[in-house]
């Protein structure tokens, strides 16, 4: 492992969430940066990968998986993999941080709400989804107890391709997060700033990777086309809103998290 180790420089960015709130879009935009090298693929699914746990030496796994992602490497000081589930399970985000304890961290957040239609039309775009909006809403919490009961997290899974819902539980994310990460290490956004203000978004993420400025201009990256939304979808956001309020999920809930981090740190 450690000739693997030696021959590949460590990744020491890591977009870990969360999915569908713009972490292709910042990706992309951090790929400009003459500073940034993004690996192959944008996601290396390195782990979340089934293959991870099971392997006789894990690190070297990763290392290997790398070696082959990062073809091309021009030097850059930042070499990053934007893996979007990696927040969602603990032990993804433990197996990150083992990889690398000197990396630094970017979480994108986004309305959760929002967030769960998106990830389901993705779903039904891609056809690993058939039912409608709302019945999708109400069965997700069968589908992945199913799922964890029987430890799946092959890439078809319903953890990975129904859980519409529950990655939008940031609250417990946040904690689980801050328990296994410095805070000083982590930068969190919103999809709303990265859109909004884009350059000031950027210059802030410069600031925490301690890279120069560059211009980097703005574009929408896979913006889905504009839909008249359905009764049934208005009541599956109806019902996705009062999931949320019950599970007390709210900026109002997140910040106490991001509060008590702070207090902790000081």
């Amino acid at each position: 492992m450690q000739d693997t180790k030696q021959r590949v420089k460590l990744v020491n960015l890591h977009i870990i969430g969360v999915q569908k709130a713009g972490t292709t879009a910042l990706a992309s935009f951090l790929q400009q940066h003459p500073a940034v090298f993004l690996v192959r693929g944008k996601e290396a699914h390195i782990f979340d990968h089934p293959d991870y746990a099971t392997h006789a030496n894990p690190l070297d796994f990763a290392h290997r998986q790398y070696q082959r992602r990062t073809q091309g490497y021009g030097g850059q000081p930042i070499i990053c993999d934007a893996t979007p589930i990696t927040i969602y399970d603990p032990s993804f985000l433990q197996n990150c941080y083992q990889y690398n304890p000197d990396a630094k961290f970017i979480l994108m957040l986004r309305d959760p709400v929002e967030r769960a239609v998106s990830h389901y039309k993705m779903s039904k775009r891609t056809g690993k989804e058939t039912r409608h909006m709302l019945s999708a809403f109400l069965l997700e919490p069968l589908r992945l107890h199913l799922a964890r009961r029987k430890k799946d997290w092959s890439f078809n899974s319903p953890l990975r391709t129904q859980s519409y819902l529950d990655r939008g539980r940031y609250g417990r994310q946040l904690q689980a997060m801050f328990n296994i990460i410095p805070a000083s290490q982590i930068l969190i956004m919103s999809q709303e700033e990265l859109q909004n203000e884009h350059d000031q978004s950027l210059t802030k993420i410069f600031r925490f990777l301690d890279i120069h400025r560059h211009f980097i201009p703005s574009e929408t990256v896979f913006a889905a086309p504009f839909t008249k939304r359905t009764l049934g979808e208005r009541l599956a956001r109806l019902y996705a809103q009062m999931y949320f309020a019950l599970a007390g999920e709210s900026p109002k809930t997140w910040q106490q998290v991001l509060s008590k981090t702070s207090t902790t740190d000081e």
